[in-house]
């Protein structure tokens, strides 16, 4: 029996979990650094630690939405599309808690970007399973 190679079938979906991935690997570097720091503030090490935390939470799932839509035959723009805000995304909530004692735009817009990313993702599946 032959065996089927899948190599190649999802190329962006893998570049964009390569690229989540080293930024999973920072974000947790960055919570180290924080916390082995003395002179940081007690905020900081608590936020670096809700950063890691909350992109655990949601690039996962956003990855295999991701990866669901590239099976499903969406456009490669519109799964570039969802890969590059998702990330960009990421990064403003990382600054924006990370960085920033106060609430700011960048944490909102990051953490609120994120949930409407997954939202639209998730109801493309929902459209591209049942039509």
């Amino acid at each position: 029996m032959d065996m089927v190679s899948l190599s190649g079938v999802i190329p962006v979906t893998a570049v964009y979990a390569g690229v989540h991935g080293l930024l999973a690997v920072v974000l947790a570097n960055f919570v180290l650094f924080v916390r082995l720091r003395p002179e940081a503030p007690k905020w900081q090490a608590d936020a670096a630690m809700r950063v890691q935390g909350n992109f655990i939470e949601n690039v996962p799932m956003a990855l295999l939405l991701l990866l669901v839509l590239e099976i499903q035959g969406l456009p490669s723009a519109g799964l570039h599309i969802c890969g590059c805000l998702l990330f960009i995304l990421r990064c403003l909530h990382a600054f924006g808690l990370g960085t920033i004692p106060k609430p700011n735009y960048p944490r909102l817009i990051g953490a609120q970007g994120t949930f409407v990313l997954l939202a639209v993702m998730a109801v493309a599946c929902l459209v591209s399973a049942l039509t």
